[in-house]
């Protein structure tokens, strides 16, 4: 059976690797969705992310209620990867506000129990910020998955494709 990935992207600079790793799990077999917040949206289009993943990227939540059906308790998702995740969309995760796509389909896939997985890439000083470390941690208590970042050029850069690619596999 073909696993179903949800892929949410938020606004770093990261983001232009999310196309790259969408196409990754779709040759090593994995169904994806993406859901990108405004920001995101301001980094790389949409149309990118449709054609990485072969589906119509949400981009805001509608009465279909797309967070339910793919990340709610009866959802055909079988993982939620949060991919860049910026220090303001872990905060947002780690205290419960849910106003943008990304954090609504977080709230909703927390609220079902399945799996999360946040893969964050920053400014090293704001990684470092002690309120995102503490966010972090208050994520993995709750066994969300953060995938730590490469540190290079005093910047928390994103894990290699590869090896979010395995975790993922590993995961689902």
């Amino acid at each position: 059976m073909v696993k179903l990935v949800v892929l949410g992207v938020c606004g770093s600079a990261a983001a232009i690797e999310s196309p790259k790793l969408a196409r990754e799990l779709v040759r090593r077999g994995i169904s994806m969705r993406c859901v990108m917040s405004a920001s995101a949206r301001e980094i790389i289009h949409p149309n990118i992310m449709e054609w990485a993943t072969q589906h119509k990227v949400i981009t805001g939540i509608t009465g279909k209620v797309e967070h339910v059906n793919l990340c709610g308790v009866e959802g055909t998702a079988s993982l939620l990867l949060i991919c860049p995740a910026t220090a303001n969309t872990i905060s947002k995760i780690a205290n419960g506000i849910d106003d943008t796509p990304v954090t609504t389909f977080a709230t909703t896939a927390i609220g079902s129990g399945i799996p999360v997985i946040i893969v964050p890439a920053m400014h090293a000083s704001m990684y470092k910020n002690p309120f995102v470390v503490e966010n972090l941690e208050k994520l993995k208590r709750r066994n969300i998955q953060i995938v730590e970042p490469r540190f290079e050029e005093n910047k928390a850069k994103l894990a290699d494709i590869e090896k979010i690619a395995d975790i993922v596999l590993r995961t689902v």
